[in-house]
C-alpha cells in the first residue's frame, strides 16, 4: 500500500510540461527593481515580481526554483518593463500611483538615491491575460502577462481580458518571441534574482 506523502497536497506537481499562470486578478508583490535605458535611449522601469496571495502565491519562484535545479541560467519570469517618458508618462504614473495606494502611507521617495529599493516588497494589483505567440522553433506558445495595473481597491471591479491568439504570419526564420514576460538574459545575483542588464530594446508602454 502506497501512503500519501506529508505535504502532497501542496506540492506542485512536475510533469515535465511548462506551468502556466492563468489569466486573472492577481495580488502581486515587488520583488526587484531597476531602472536602466532601452537601445533607443528611452528610460524604463523594470520590475521583478511575484503572485502574493491565493492558490498561485509563490509562481514565479516556484518556477524559478524548479528551473534553477536543472540550469544555473535559469532566468525569472515575473517581469514587467514600463517606459517613463513621452507618450508613456501617463502609464508610468499609474503605475507608481497604484503602487502608492495599494500600500498605506507610503509615498515615493522621488530624487532619493536609491529609491527604487523602497518600492521592495510593495504590492499592487495585477489583470494578467493570455496572449500567444510564436517560439523560436516556430511552434505557437502561450505567455501569461500583466494588461493592466491596478491598486489593489481597483483591482475588485477588474475584468480579466479575453485570450489574444497569435494574428501574425509565421517568417521563414523567427528571431524570437514577442515581448511580455519573456526571461531575462542575466546573472543571478546574490538573493537568486537575475541582474538586470543594460540595454533592453523592449519598448511596450504600460497598458
Amino acid at each position: 500500500m502506497i501512503k500519501k506523502p506529508q505535504g502532497y497536497d501542496e506540492s506542485w506537481a512536475f510533469t515535465g510540461e511548462a506551468p502556466q499562470l492563468p489569466a486573472g486578478c492577481y495580488v502581486c508583490t515587488v520583488k526587484q527593481v531597476t531602472e536602466q535605458t532601452t537601445q533607443s535611449g528611452r528610460p524604463q522601469m523594470v520590475v521583478l515580481f511575484d503572485i502574493a496571495e491565493g492558490e498561485q502565491k509563490d509562481f514565479y519562484k516556484k518556477q524559478f526554483d524548479l528551473a534553477r535545479k536543472n540550469s544555473p541560467d535559469a532566468k525569472w519570469k515575473g517581469v514587467h518593463k514600463q517606459l517613463m517618458d513621452g507618450s508613456s508618462l501617463p502609464f508610468f504614473k499609474g503605475l507608481m500611483t497604484s503602487i502608492e495606494r495599494s500600500n498605506s502611507g507610503y509615498v515615493f521617495p522621488w530624487g532619493k538615491e536609491g529609491n527604487e529599493k523602497t518600492l521592495i516588497g510593495k504590492k499592487f494589483g495585477a489583470v494578467m491575460g493570455r496572449e500567444q505567440f510564436l517560439a523560436q522553433d516556430g511552434s505557437l506558445k502561450w505567455t501569461t502577462k500583466i494588461d493592466q495595473i491596478r491598486s489593489l481597491e481597483g483591482l475588485k471591479d477588474a475584468k480579466v481580458p479575453e485570450d489574444k491568439p497569435y494574428t501574425g504570419a509565421a517568417p521563414a526564420a523567427t528571431a524570437g518571441a514577442p515581448g511580455g514576460n519573456a526571461p531575462f538574459i542575466g546573472t543571478p545575483g546574490p538573493d537568486g534574482f537575475m541582474d538586470i542588464p543594460d540595454g533592453t530594446d523592449e519598448e511596450l508602454p504600460f497598458n
